[in-house]
C-alpha cells in the first residue's frame, strides 16, 4: 500500500518517472537537475524556444543539466543591462517565460496572469466585458499564443492586456524574441541540413557550428537567399520593417504591407527589427562587434538567486492548480459540505428508526422486511440509475440536493447492521424505562442511540465516504456546474490535465477522508469490537 501511495505523491510533483530516485524527484537532491527543470519550465518545454534564446542549435533541453557550470559572460551581462537602460526596447520584443503552450499542465505565469486580470477588472464578468471574451471560469483563462513565424499577432484586447501584464514581470521571467537565434537554431538546419559542412560548402564559409552564422538587420552579401526566404516567407511580419526604397516599391505595387512582404518585396526592401538586431547595432556603435544577448549567463545568474523559489514552485504548482480549480472557484466545497451533512444526518435518523422498529417490535413479518432490505444491496447502483433518474425528473428534483440525498437516504445494509446491534442491547434497560414511564421517543434517544455511538460512527463514516466520493451519480442527477461537488470537479478536471495534476487532485481529495478516520478511529474500532464482545 505504501509504494503506490509514494508513487502517486512523487508523480504529483515530478511528471517524469525516470527523473526520480527512491520516490524522490532528483531536482530535490541534485542542483543540476533543478537547473534543467528550471530551463525546461522557463522555455515552455519547447526545444525551439530554448535554442532561439540561447543561440544553441546543437542541444536540446534534455541535455542542459551540465550547462549550469559553464563560464559566465559578465561583460556581456553588463553590456546588455546598459543597452536596456539606454534604449528601453518595446515590450512586444520580449517573450514571457514559465508558460505552457496548452492548459493541461499548470505554469507560474498563467496563475500570475489570472491574478493580474482579477486585480485589474475585479471579477470574471468584468474580465469578459473588458476583453470581449467568454470565459466561463477564471481557471479557463489562458494567455494568448505568440509565435516567431506565421501571421502578425492580432491586437485583441486579450493580447494588449497580456502585454501590459508582461511589463510587471521581473526580467528573469522574460527573454527576448531573438530572431537571429531562431534563424540559426531552427531555420538553417532545416533549409540547408543539420551538418554545418553543407552550409560551408554552399556559401564558401568555414564555420564550425550554425551558432557562428551572423544574422544582420539587412540582407547580407553572403547567404542572402536563406536570409531573405526566412524574412519574407517565414518570419512574423511584426519583426519586419520596410526600408525607404521598399516603401516606394510597395506604393507602386498597390499591395498591403503583409502581402508586399510575402510576394513582391526584394531583399533590399526589408530589414529586421528585433531585440537581438537592435542590441547588435547598439553594441557595434560602441565598438563591440557581433554582440549577442547573453541569455545563458542571464539565466544562470537568475537561477543562482532564485533556485529556492523555483524549487518550491515545482513542488506546489500542481497542487495550486487543483486548489484553484476545485476549492477556490465554483461551489464545489459548499456543495460537498451540504451534501455530506444532509446525507450523514439523514442516515443517522432514518436508518436507526427503521432498525429500532424491527428490533423493538417483534412483528410477524420482521424477517421478510429485513430480507427485503438486504435484497437491495444485491443490485449495483447502476441498475437503478435510470429508474431513479426518471422518477426524480418527474418530481422536478434534478439539480437539487434532494436528488443527491433522497435515493440513498435509507440503506438496507445499515439497517441490518443497526438491528443486529440493537438486538444485543440489554432488554432490562427498556423494561426499566417503561416502568419509569418513559415515552418511546425518550427510550429510543436516551437508551438506544446513546449506547450505539460506536456503530453509529461506523454508519456515519460509511455514509460520509459514499456521499463525499460519489461523482458519476452526482453528475447524472445534478449536471448543472453550480451543483457540482468536489469529486465531480475532479472527474471533469482529469479530462483536461496531465497525470501529475490528476495525482495531486487525488491526494488533495483524500485528505478529508483521512482526517475523519484519524479523528474517529477509536470510536470506529469500538463499533467493530463491541458487537462481537456482546
Amino acid at each position: 500500500m505504501l509504494a503506490p501511495f509514494l508513487i502517486m505523491v512523487t508523480g504529483s510533483i515530478e511528471p517524469r518517472s525516470d527523473s526520480t530516485e527512491l520516490f524522490i524527484p532528483r531536482y530535490l537532491l541534485d542542483r543540476d537537475q533543478l537547473w534543467q527543470r528550471y530551463l525546461a519550465t522557463k522555455y515552455h518545454g519547447v526545444d525551439d524556444l530554448y535554442r532561439m534564446a540561447w543561440n544553441d542549435p546543437d542541444r536540446t533541453l534534455e541535455e542542459t543539466a551540465s550547462t549550469l557550470h559553464d563560464a559566465q559572460d559578465f561583460a556581456g551581462i553588463k553590456l546588455w543591462e546598459e543597452f536596456l537602460a539606454e534604449v528601453q526596447p518595446p515590450d512586444p520584443l520580449f517573450a514571457v517565460g514559465f508558460l505552457r503552450p496548452n492548459a493541461r499542465m499548470p505554469s507560474t505565469n498563467v496563475f500570475a496572469f489570472r491574478d493580474w486580470l482579477k486585480e485589474q477588472y475585479g471579477s470574471l464578468e468584468g474580465i469578459n466585458n473588458a476583453l470581449v471574451t467568454e470565459f466561463t471560469r477564471l481557471g479557463r483563462i489562458q494567455p494568448p499564443l505568440f509565435r516567431m513565424d506565421g501571421a502578425p499577432t492580432p491586437q485583441t484586447p486579450l493580447v494588449v492586456a497580456f502585454v501590459e501584464f508582461a511589463k510587471t514581470l521581473p526580467p528573469s521571467q522574460r527573454f527576448g524574441w531573438d530572431v537571429g537565434g531562431f534563424y540559426r537554431a531552427n531555420i538553417l538546419p532545416r533549409l540547408i541540413g543539420l551538418d554545418i559542412a553543407a552550409y560551408n560548402s554552399q556559401f564558401g564559409t568555414s564555420y564550425t557550428s550554425y551558432a557562428e552564422v551572423p544574422f544582420p538587420m539587412t540582407a547580407p552579401e553572403v547567404a542572402q537567399e536563406p536570409w531573405f526566404f526566412f524574412v519574407s516567407q517565414l518570419l512574423r511580419p511584426d519583426f519586419v520593417q520596410i526600408t525607404p526604397a521598399g516603401d516606394a516599391n510597395m506604393a507602386r505595387s498597390g499591395l498591403g504591407r503583409e502581402e508586399f512582404i510575402r510576394t513582391t518585396a526584394q531583399p533590399a526592401d526589408l530589414r529586421v527589427v528585433s531585440i537581438d538586431t537592435l542590441f547588435a547595432d547598439w553594441a557595434a556603435a560602441r565598438g563591440v562587434a557581433g554582440a549577442r544577448i547573453p541569455q545563458a549567463s542571464l539565466d544562470r545568474a537568475a537561477f543562482n538567486e532564485e533556485s529556492g523559489f523555483w524549487r518550491n514552485q515545482f513542488l506546489t504548482l500542481n497542487y495550486r492548480l487543483v486548489i484553484d480549480e476545485i476549492l477556490v472557484h465554483g461551489r464545489a466545497i459548499t456543495n460537498t459540505i451540504i451534501l455530506v451533512v444532509l446525507s450523514v444526518g439523514g442516515a443517522l435518523i432514518v436508518n436507526p428508526l427503521a432498525a429500532y422498529a424491527l428490533s423493538r417490535y417483534k412483528m410477524r413479518s420482521s424477517f421478510h422486511i429485513l430480507l427485503f432490505f438486504l435484497a437491495t444491496i444485491a443490485f449495483p447502483a447502476e441498475v437503478t440509475m435510470i429508474p431513479v433518474f426518471l422518477q426524480l425528473k418527474e418530481f422536478n428534483l434534478l439539480n437539487t440536493f434532494g436528488a443527491l440525498v433522497l435515493p440513498g437516504l435509507a440503506n438496507g445494509f445499515s439497517i441490518f447492521l443497526l438491528k443486529g446491534f440493537f438486538d444485543s442491547l440489554p432488554r432490562e434497560l427498556y423494561e426499566a424505562a417503561e416502568l419509569d414511564g418513559a415515552s418511546e421517543l425518550v427510550t429510543f434517544w436516551n437508551i438506544t442511540m446513546n449506547l450505539s455511538k460506536p456503530i453509529l460512527a461506523v454508519i456515519a463514516l460509511s455514509t460520509f465516504v459514499g456521499a463525499y466520493g460519489t461523482f458519476f451519480y452526482a453528475l447524472i442527477l445534478a449536471p448543472d456546474p453550480a451543483m457540482w461537488t468536489v469529486m465531480v470537479y475532479v472527474y471533469q478536471l482529469r479530462q483536461t490535465v496531465d497525470p501529475p495534476v490528476v495525482y495531486a487532485s487525488l491526494i488533495v481529495t483524500a485528505i478529508p477522508t483521512l482526517l475523519v478516520f484519524v479523528t474517529c478511529q477509536n470510536i470506529i474500532l469500538r463499533g467493530i469490537v463491541v458487537p462481537s464482545d456482546k
